[in-house]
C-alpha cells in the first residue's frame, strides 16, 4: 500500500470518528430534548387544566368539566387522560390511539422513547376535588427524532465526502514532491536520468530532493564517464584517431573473420596521392584536414557488413563481403569520385590523384595474399590514367548472382512461401538459454540460400521491407501456434528501419500480438543507429511502448558511442567479432571489460558470437561477457539433448 493511501485512510478514520462523535452527541441531545419537551408539555397542560376546571368542580358542573377536558386534550400529543372526581365518585377518561406513522419500525425498535405519565390532585382550599392523570404519546417525539436523524445522516455523509475529497487533494499536493522522488527512483533503477527535480517548500522534503538530485547527477556523471572511458579505449585499440575510421588492427581482425567463413565478396584499396602530397608540402595539420574530409565522404559507403579502414597515411581499405564483381567495381568508382572531390579543379581537367585496386576473394586466399593482390591491382591501376582502377578477379566469381537476380529469387520465395527457419541459441554465463536467433533461408530444389547471400543485395536495392514483413508474419504465426516456443530474436534490415510504412505496419502487428511481447526480440543493425538515427530512435520508442524489446547487432563495428546505450535501452548488444577475438591481448581485454562493465551497469546483456571453445567462453565470462553464441553453445545444447 502506498504512503499516500495509508495517510489518507488513517486521516479519514480520524475524521470519521470525529464526525461520528458529533453525530452521536447531536442525536442524543435531540432525543433528550424531545423527552424534556414531553414532560414540559404535560406539566403545562396539567396546570392549565387545573385552573380551568377548578371552578366547575366546585360548582359540581361535570358537563363543563368534561368539555374543558375534551377541549384541552383533543390532540395526539397525549395518549390518555383520566380525571377522578373525588366527591361524586365519578371518572372522566379520554384515550387517543398510539399509532406512529412516518417512522420505520426498526428505528422504533432500536430507539426507545417511553411515554411520560404525571398525576396531580386538584383542590379548592383544603378541599380535594379531583385527581388528574395525563400520559404522553411518544409518536410526535419519534417523528421529530426520525426527521432529525435523516438530516443528521445526510449532513454526516455530505460532510464526510467533502472532507475526504479535500483531504485527498491536500495530501496529493503535499506528497507531490515525494511522488516525483518515487518516479525518479524507478527511472534511476533502470539507469535513466532526467532533469533535476524541483525543490519543494517543505523543509524535510526539500532536503531529500536536494540530496536526491545530487545523487542522480553523480550517477549520471559516473555512467557518462564509464562510456567515455570505453570509447577512449576503443579508439585507442581499433580506431584511427585522425579519420575516425577503423585502423589496421581492426581491419586485420575483420579480414580474418571474413576469411574463416564461406562468404564471397572482395576488398578495395584506395591510395590518394593528393593526401601524401599535402602532408609533404603543407605539414600534418593540412594533411589531417584532407584525411578527415575524405573520411567523412567514405563513411557514406558504410554498412553493417562493410568495414572501412585507414591502412596507412594515404591508403584506405574497404572490405565488402557478399558483393559481386560489378558491385565491387561500382564501389571502387565511387571511391575515386569521392577522392576527386578533394581536388581544387573547377574545370575538371586534372587527372584524379588517386587509384583503386580491387580484389575478388578466392577460397584459397589469406590475409597476406589478399593485401598483396590489392597492392598489385593498385600498381596496375596507376598505369591507367583515364580511369585509375584495376580489378583482380577469379574465373569462378563470374558465376556469382547479381543484385537483381537475388531480388528476383527473394520475391519468388516470398510468393511461393519457400522461406525456412533455423535457430541458434544464445546462453548466459550459467548455461541457461537467453533466446534463440532465427536465421531465414530459401529452399529451392536441392539448394539452400542463406540470408547472408541475399540480404546484402536486397538492402542495396532498398527492398528489405517486403522480406521483413514476410519473415515476421511467418514467425508470429509459428509462435502463436507453439506456446512453448521462444523467446526468438529476429533481424530487421536497414531499409525497413528507414521505411515509415514498415514502422506503422510493425506497430499494428505488435498491438495485435501483445501476448508475444516477452517472446519476440527485434535485432537491429548498429549502422542504422548512425545512418538513420531518427527513424531508428522512433522504431525503438515504438517497440518500448508496445512492451517488446530489441537488441543491437554487430555492436562496435561502426564505432557508435556507448553513451547512447542509456537512451536506447536495448535488452542486449551482440558484440562485433573484433572485440571478442584474441582477448589474450591486454589492450583488447581492457577494452572489452570496459564495454561490458558499461553495459552491465545499464542492465544490458552483452553477447559474444562465434564462440568456438569452452576455454574461449570462460575467458569471455571472466571479462564480464554475459551471453554466448556459436559452436560451443550448439555443442552444450546437443549434450543436454543426448
Amino acid at each position: 500500500m502506498t504512503l499516500y493511501r495509508q495517510l489518507l485512510i488513517w486521516m479519514l478514520i480520524v475524521f470519521f470518528t470525529l464526525i461520528t462523535s458529533v453525530f452521536v452527541i447531536q442525536f442524543n441531545t435531540t432525543r433528550n430534548f424531545l423527552r424534556e419537551q414531553q414532560s414540559t408539555e404535560i406539566d403545562n397542560a396539567i396546570s392549565a387544566v387545573g385552573l380551568a376546571v377548578s371552578p366547575y368542580l366546585e360548582a359540581g358542573d361535570t358537563i363543563a368539566t368534561e368539555s374543558v377536558i375534551n377541549a384541552t386534550f383533543d390532540s395526539s400529543f397525549y395518549s390518555s387522560v383520566s380525571l377522578e372526581l373525588l366527591q361524586e365518585n365519578l371518572s372522566i377518561k379520554r384515550t387517543n390511539p398510539k399509532n406512529i406513522t412516518g417512522v420505520p419500525e426498526w428505528f422504533r425498535n432500536i430507539i426507545k422513547i417511553e411515554p411520560i405519565e404525571k398525576s396531580t390532585t386538584l383542590t379548592s382550599g383544603w378541599l380535594q376535588l379531583a385527581s388528574l392523570s395525563v400520559t404522553s404519546n411518544p409518536a410526535y417525539a419519534y417523528l421529530k427524532l426520525w426527521q432529525a436523524t435523516i438530516q443528521l445522516t445526510l449532513g454526516f455523509i455530505s460532510t464526510f465526502l467533502l472532507g475526504a475529497l479535500i483531504l485527498a487533494v491536500i495530501l496529493s499536493k503535499v506528497l507531490k514532491p515525494l511522488k516525483a522522488i518515487q518516479s525518479r527512483a524507478k527511472e534511476m533503477s533502470v539507469n535513466q536520468f532526467g532533469q533535476a527535480l524541483a525543490v519543494p517548500h517543505t523543509r524535510e522534503l526539500s532536503d531529500v530532493v536536494k540530496a536526491f538530485n545530487h545523487m542522480s547527477a553523480q550517477l549520471k556523471l559516473h555512467f557518462d564517464q564509464q562510456a567515455l572511458e570505453a570509447d577512449r579505449l576503443r579508439i585507442r585499440a581499433f580506431q584511427d584517431p585522425v579519420s575516425g575510421l577503423a585502423n589496421r588492427s581492426y581491419l586485420l581482425t575483420q579480414l580474418e573473420s571474413w576469411l574463416d567463413t564461406s562468404a564471397k565478396g572482395g576488398i578495395a584499396l584506395l591510395k590518394v596521392d593528393l593526401i601524401k602530397d599535402r602532408y609533404d608540402q603543407n605539414g600534418y595539420e593540412a594533411g589531417d584536414l584532407l584525411v578527415q574530409s575524405l573520411a567523412s565522404r567514405i563513411k557514406n559507403l558504410a554498412s553493417d557488413d562493410f568495414t572501412i579502414a585507414r591502412l596507412s597515411q594515404a591508403e584506405f581499405v574497404l572490405l565488402a563481403p557478399n558483393t559481386s564483381t560489378s558491385e565491387l567495381k561500382s564501389i571502387g568508382r565511387t571511391m575515386l569520385l569521392m577522392s576527386s572531390e578533394l581536388q581544387s579543379d573547377p574545370l575538371d581537367v586534372r587527372p584524379v590523384q588517386a587509384a583503386v585496386g580491387l580484389v575478388v576473394r578466392r577460397d584459397s586466399d589469406t590475409i597476406s595474399s589478399l593485401l598483396a593482390q590489392a597492392d598489385n591491382a593498385l600498381m596496375q591501376a596507376r598505369q591507367q590514367p583515364k580511369e585509375p582502377l584495376a580489378l583482380f578477379d577469379n574465373i569462378q566469381q563470374n558465376s556469382v548472382m547479381g543484385k537483381l537476380q537475388w531480388k528476383a529469387l527473394v520475391d519468388e520465395a516470398i510468393a511461393n512461401k519457400r522461406f525456412k527457419f533455423k535457430f541458434q541459441t544464445a546462453i548466459n554465463d550459467q548455461g541457461e538459454p537467453l533466446h534463440e536467433e532465427v536465421f531465414a533461408y530459401i529452399e529451392k530444389g536441392d539448394k539452400n540460400y542463406s540470408a547472408g547471400q541475399f540480404v546484402g543485395a536486397v538492402e542495396q536495392l532498398n527492398a528489405g521491407t517486403q522480406l521483413d514483413m514476410h519473415i515476421l508474419d511467418k514467425l508470429f504465426q509459428q509462435l502463436t501456434a507453439n506456446p512453448d516456443m521462444g523467446p526468438i530474436a529476429v533481424n530487421i534490415t536497414q531499409s525497413s528501419i528507414s521505411d515509415t510504412g514498415f514502422i506503422r505496419w510493425l506497430s499494428n502487428k505488435m498491438k495485435s500480438y501483445q501476448s508475444l511481447s516477452d517472446r519476440v526480440l527485434f535485432e537491429l543493425p548498429e549502422i542504422s543507429f548512425i545512418k538513420h538515427s531518427n527513424d531508428t530512435d522512433l522504431l525503438c520508442e515504438m517497440i518500448h511502448q508496445n512492451n517488446f524489446a530489441f537488441g543491437i547487432d554487430n555492436f562496435g563495428h561502426n564505432f557508435g558511442s556507448l553513451s547512447n546505450l542509456n537512451k536506447l535501452r536495448p535488452a542486449y548488444v551482440k558484440l562485433d567479432f573484433a572485440y571478442t577475438n584474441k582477448i589474450d591481448d591486454e589492450a583488447k581485454a581492457d577494452l572489452l571489460t570496459s564495454i561490458t562493465r558499461t553495459a552491465s551497469n545499464l542492465s544490458i546483456v552483452t553477447i559474444a558470437s562465434r564462440v568456438e571453445t569452452t576455454k574461449q567462453q570462460e575467458k569471455l565470462a571472466a571479462l564480464m561477457v554475459k551471453g554466448f553464441q556459436g559452436f560451443v553453445v550448439d555443442k552444450i545444447n546437443k549434450e543436454k539433448t543426448v
